[in-house]
């Protein structure tokens, strides 16, 4: 094997890890997030947390966006089934000799596809949710936001109180 060939295998191969790496981080934080200081749902339950822009919702904003969202049918979270598929897919790709790594390109936009289409269906609700407030609804939503911020030891943006 020359040795050209040596790196690019070890570069392809450190790329893939840390790509994984960086799924199982995203998947951690988002994992815990929604179980973080919270009770835990029945099971079979679904979650909703879009991070710290509807954590900052009153709670009647929270209920009535996460209902929007069930009802648009725009939010697709992966069943089980789907779940164990993609990664026995992925599992399988990686084992694969040779190496296919359009293959694992595949899963992975695949992967980043369902995550954005989520993620834009959510901050569409989430902008209708804030039309929808008065002006002292949306500058009490702004100080929950900060005030969340401060708690997690995270620097919130800047505070214009007049």
């Amino acid at each position: 094997m020359t040795e050209v060939t040596k790196k690019s295998k070890t570069v392809w191969r450190a790329v893939l890890i840390a790509s994984l790496a960086l799924n199982v981080m995203v998947a951690g934080v988002v994992i815990g997030g929604l179980m973080g200081g919270k009770t835990p749902r029945p099971f079979g339950a679904q979650t909703f947390s879009f991070g710290p822009a509807v954590d900052a919702l009153n709670e009647d904003d929270r209920r009535a966006m996460r209902d929007a969202m069930r009802e648009s049918g725009a939010f697709q979270p992966m069943r089980p089934a789907e779940r164990n598929a993609a990664a026995q897919e992925f599992l399988a790709a990686m084992r694969a000799d040779p190496f296919d790594v359009e293959k694992v390109r595949a899963l992975f936009v695949a992967q980043r596809t369902r995550a954005d289409d989520n993620m834009r269906a959510a901050q569409d609700l989430l902008l209708q949710q804030f039309a929808l407030m008065t002006h002292d609804e949306r500058v009490a939503y702004a100080d929950r936001l900060a005030s969340g911020a401060e708690k997690d030891g995270r620097a919130g943006p800047p505070q214009n109180k007049n």
